[in-house]
């Protein structure tokens, strides 16, 4: 079914929200939604849903007819809808219309929840992110592999694919392994879809990410490997991205040649950064690159040769303008790690204590665990008798106690 929706500009719109010096970012703001919604709505291309349209009219202090949202009272006898094709809509072509509004409303309300999701993700609510996004996926999938609204598929999956990589990314950092798969394999199989090389890839290697978690090393090698060699076309974004993680894994797995290698260009391509959306998007801060080497490091018996690389990742994250809180949490338990390997204790008990507690305050069970493994480790070796590990033992089990 094609669009009959009138692609006439709504001037009146976009006069009253220049006549307030306000940009199309600063009028989304307000409202609730994104700088792109508010350009279809002036361009004409959709019309605010009921919700936006109440508070667009309570911004404005106008009513509907007074910003322009007078198609929507499209009738037989309304002459701006009768003009619009220059001639006479019957019932069937009206509700088509109806029917097409209703999805392009349905398509602009999930696109503005799928942004604040993200954003609430980022700033650590993943409850909140996961539950708005859950209630639309049902929806959206339905719309995306419908024959009947072929004017919507292509938006529809863009909006899936969207909804399942946070929703992959959520049950990652939850430690919910197989359902972060699950999410990473259907963002990959829309992504592959609308042949969208940047994100297809990233989801290829987010795969790989999570089979590393899982213990399958070869496997996560070569889901990263081939997003790696197919990435040629994509962003330096992408790229970069692709190779840090790969990088990783190469150190994960003892190949110290291979990760030094891939790591630099990772470095090199990420100086390019900002392009994309959601997961694929990266300001570049080199927070990452050195908190990775720092780890790795670590792993192959080098904590000494490590904590160099962290305190230039906690140099980097201050003056980061904008970070997740996850990255401090995360940054606190590398550091808690390599100090006890380099035998201090102290130092190490006492950065694994912020670091756990700032991981409870951002709802992230994924470095919580980190924390419960390095008390494991110190407890099976030979500093158990330390003071400081029941110290950590004890606001681990007062913690997780409050949680249950």
């Amino acid at each position: 079914m094609n669009s009959t929706h009138s692609k006439t500009p709504n001037n009146n719109l976009c006069h009253e929200r220049e006549m307030r010096g306000w940009s199309q970012e600063d009028l989304a703001e307000k409202v609730g939604t994104s700088q792109k919604v508010v350009s279809r709505w002036e361009r004409g291309e959709s019309t605010p849903h009921p919700y936006y349209r109440q508070k667009l009219c309570k911004l404005f202090e106008k009513n509907a007819v007074e910003l322009g949202f007078l198609d929507e009272q499209i009738g037989v006898d309304h002459p701006q809808a009768a003009s619009a094709q220059n001639t006479t809509f019957s019932n069937e072509n009206i509700h088509a219309l109806l029917f097409d509004l209703g999805v392009t409303d349905k398509l602009d309300s999930a696109e503005s929840i799928i942004n604040l999701a993200w954003e609430a993700w980022f700033a650590s609510r993943p409850s909140v992110a996961a539950r708005s996004v859950n209630k639309l996926l049902p929806s959206l999938e339905q719309i995306a592999s419908s024959p009947d609204m072929p004017g919507h598929t292509l938006r529809a999956k863009q909006l899936t694919l969207r909804a399942h990589g946070l929703l992959g990314s959520v049950c990652l950092d939850a430690s919910q392994n197989d359902t972060a798969l699950f999410h990473y394999m259907q963002a990959y199989r829309f992504a592959e879809e609308l042949h969208d090389v940047d994100l297809a890839t990233t989801y290829l290697c987010l795969t790989g990410d999570v089979l590393r978690r899982q213990n399958d090393q070869s496997g996560a090698l070569q889901h990263m490997e081939h997003a790696r060699d197919v990435a040629s076309r994509a962003s330096h974004t992408t790229r970069g991205h692709i190779l840090q993680l790969l990088a990783y894994t190469y150190g994960d797995t003892g190949q110290e040649g291979a990760f030094e290698r891939t790591i630099s260009e990772a470095t090199d391509l990420l100086a390019f950064s900002g392009e994309g959306i959601d997961t694929v998007q990266k300001e570049f801060i080199p927070f990452e690159v050195y908190e990775i080497r720092g780890k790795i490091n670590r792993d192959l018996g080098k904590p000494l040769n490590a904590l160099p690389y962290l305190e230039l990742a906690e140099k980097s994250l201050n003056e980061a303008d904008s970070v997740t809180p996850r990255w401090h949490a995360l940054l606190e338990i590398s550091r808690a790690q390599t100090y006890c390997d380099a035998g201090d204790i102290a130092t190490g008990i006492e950065l694994a204590c912020q670091g756990f507690i700032a991981a409870y305050q951002c709802r992230s069970p994924h470095q919580m665990n980190r924390v419960r493994k390095l008390l494991r480790k110190l407890e099976q070796g030979p500093f158990h008798h330390h003071p400081r590990v029941q110290d950590l033992k004890n606001l681990l089990s007062e913690t997780y106690i409050r949680m249950e």
